[in-house]
């Protein structure tokens, strides 16, 4: 069981490339939690490092609030996600 759970802290903290699930992301969208992606539609020269609120999760893209708007992520572009 041990060892479940260092992956899944693993995973979570984004070391294992781009493991982020559909389920991770609910999870991520039921919690409040924030995720944090290197390219945003519309939306040029965004901080990949800066925290980003999950609103929709759609099959290949999610919406984010940023700054009062509202833009879309390819699920692709997602790197990392907090809980």
């Amino acid at each position: 069981m041990n060892r479940i759970k260092l992956f899944e802290d693993f995973k979570n903290n984004n070391l294992v490339g781009n493991l982020i699930t559909i389920d991770d992301l609910v999870k991520c969208a039921k919690s409040g939690g924030y995720i944090y992606a290197t390219i945003i539609k519309d939306l040029p020269n965004n901080d990949p490092e800066e925290p980003l609120k999950l609103l929709d999760i759609d099959e290949d893209r999610v919406t984010i609030e940023y700054d009062g708007n509202e833009y879309e992520v390819d699920i692709k572009n997602v790197e990392k996600i907090e809980f």
